[in-house]
């Protein structure tokens, strides 16, 4: 396990969910923006599985967890000789239109999401969800 490889631990900080006043966990909704070809491919395993969108979201970072830690093993290095070195983003596929994906996740949901962001070094939500959801839902099932 590298440096930057979230351990599982680190992954179950804050999975308990938050609990409002009233005793129900707090949900909030967020939008990721994704190539449209993806968001069809969500609406269909949504209607296939009858999860939310989040929950496929959620599915796809776990079960694609080992492809985007290589992902982000495999990146190239930028700078480091008059330049503070950094990672290279990894690589999206083929460029596309961008469509909002609305998705509704626990309160601590959002932070793992950004912890694995910054983990994983993909830049945003949306590049995260894009990454994921294009390996799990290319994947065969």
């Amino acid at each position: 396990m590298t440096e930057s490889t979230p351990t599982t631990e680190f992954l179950r900080q804050g999975t308990e969910p938050v609990v409002g006043a009233d005793s129900a966990p707090v949900i909030k909704p967020s939008v990721v923006h994704v190539p449209s070809s993806l968001v069809s491919l969500v609406a269909a395993e949504r209607q296939r599985s009858g999860r939310s969108n989040g929950q496929i979201l959620i599915d796809a970072i776990e079960a694609g967890h080992g492809h985007l830690v290589k992902l982000h093993n495999e990146s190239n290095s930028i700078g480091g000789r008059l330049f503070t070195a950094r990672t290279a983003k990894p690589q999206l596929p083929v460029a596309q239109p961008l469509s909002p994906l609305n998705i509704r996740l626990y309160e601590q949901d959002y932070e793992v999401l950004d912890r694995l962001v910054t983990e994983l070094g993909a830049g945003s939500r949306s590049r995260l969800a894009t990454l994921a959801l294009t390996f799990y839902l290319d994947s065969p099932t």
